[in-house]
């Protein structure tokens, strides 16, 4: 009988395999998202920088998800709010300067910005929905692609516009309330005592409304596409997951908030504004493409400012809602005792999620828990020394 394998010299290592053999099939290729990396934010409840932290983190790492949603979605609103200030403010005051044309413009200027701080929120509120997955994933260690985070976010796209809009239809509601004796008392002509104290009130109630019900709602939109909730179901959730620490909630929003405006208002458009005064330089009465230029510079600075600080916003948010899942049911500690396969799924609210956020089990009264949930080891196919037989 023949020894298969081919001759060789004693003493010398064996010669390779036979070529005429089957090549191994090639290992299936990863996707690039799928590929786990190490990961920046720690999986534990998070400290006020750490949060802030691992939003600038969450950008970094996911640069074409993050800065690509919030560019489509600035540049919309800032097209809208410059065309919009164009043909209402500049048209008044092209021909003719008088205190009627003077005060009409400061009027539309003022319902311009006003009308454009109100997008800007509803554009970071959205965002802090759909970059939710984004900020899941880079929790694990995951890069998530455009592609990828559209791909998860479109299919409860309706039920997140619908959350977005109520959020600030609160806010805007909470504004408008107080301020309803005011218009009664202008309207019936009442005597400029009542007009003044109905002001007086109005401002700091109004406010107090206002930063009270984004507070208690601000976590509703990453609530609505991580836990697959309809729209009242997450603003109940927001509320719930906020209770017991609101002014810690406030605190980071605040925070945040500032830090948004200082760089979204102040320093990332400086480039720009330096660029409208040295032409303002040159011609400091700009008509025609000079004009159009001059509107257009503003327009790009404001649209690069919002790509830059709107997902920053929103990613505090994101993660302030990871914060509060993991600090009320440590939900940190699920995900390290059993990394998930699908990141997504692992947020879905479970059976017996804690605090009572969740579905409960239903236990008919007088029936007790089974005392364990494993069957008890079978006997041995034998019988071991010394015991009876």
């Amino acid at each position: 009988m023949t020894d298969p394998r081919p001759w060789a010299m004693p003493g010398s290592d064996e010669p390779a395999a036979d070529a005429s053999a089957a090549p191994v099939p090639p290992a299936p290729e990863t996707p690039a998202d799928e590929v786990e990396r190490e990961a920046e934010i720690p999986l534990r409840p998070l400290g006020v920088s750490e949060i802030l932290d691992g939003a600038v983190t969450s950008i970094r790492r996911n640069p074409r998800a993050t800065l690509g949603m919030s560019a489509i979605l600035t540049c919309v609103v800032e097209v809208i709010v410059t065309v919009a200030q164009y043909f209402f403010i500049g048209s008044q005051a092209r021909n003719e300067l008088t205190p009627g044309v003077l005060a009409r413009s400061v009027g539309w200027a003022f319902v311009t910005v006003s009308a454009g701080l109100l997008l800007t929120a509803f554009i970071v509120v959205l965002l802090s929905g759909l970059l939710a997955p984004v900020m899941a994933r880079t929790l694990l260690g995951r890069p998530t692609s455009f592609a990828r985070a559209w791909a998860i976010a479109r299919p409860s796209l309706p039920r997140l516009l619908g959350v977005s809009s109520s959020l600030i239809g609160i806010v805007i509601l909470a504004v408008a309330v107080p301020f309803a004796p005011l218009a009664a008392a202008v309207a019936a002509d009442a005597p400029t005592g009542v007009q003044a104290i109905a002001w007086i009130f109005a401002v700091p109630i109004s406010f107090v409304l206002m930063v009270s019900g984004y507070v208690w709602f601000a976590l509703a939109a990453p609530i609505l596409i991580m836990e697959q909730r309809g729209v009242m179901a997450s603003l109940r959730r927001s509320a719930e997951i906020v209770r017991g620490r609101w002014w810690r909630t406030f605190g980071v929003l605040v925070l945040s908030q500032v830090i948004a405006v200082l760089a979204g208002f102040l320093v990332l458009p400086m480039p720009f504004a330096v660029v409208e005064q040295i032409v303002l330089g040159f011609n400091s009465e700009p008509t025609g493409w000079v004009l159009v230029a001059l509107v257009a510079i503003g327009a790009i600075g404001r649209s690069v400012a919002g790509t830059l600080a709107n997902p920053f916003n929103a990613g505090v948010i994101a993660i302030l809602y990871a914060d509060r899942r993991m600090r009320r049911e440590a939900f940190d500690l699920e995900l390290q005792m059993a990394p998930p396969d699908d990141p997504q799924a692992a947020w879905l609210p479970g059976p017996l999620t804690a605090a009572g956020s969740g579905p409960q089990p239903e236990i008919p009264r007088g029936v007790a828990w089974p005392s364990h949930t494993m069957a008890p080891p079978p006997p041995p196919p034998y019988t071991p020394p010394g015991w009876p037989r």
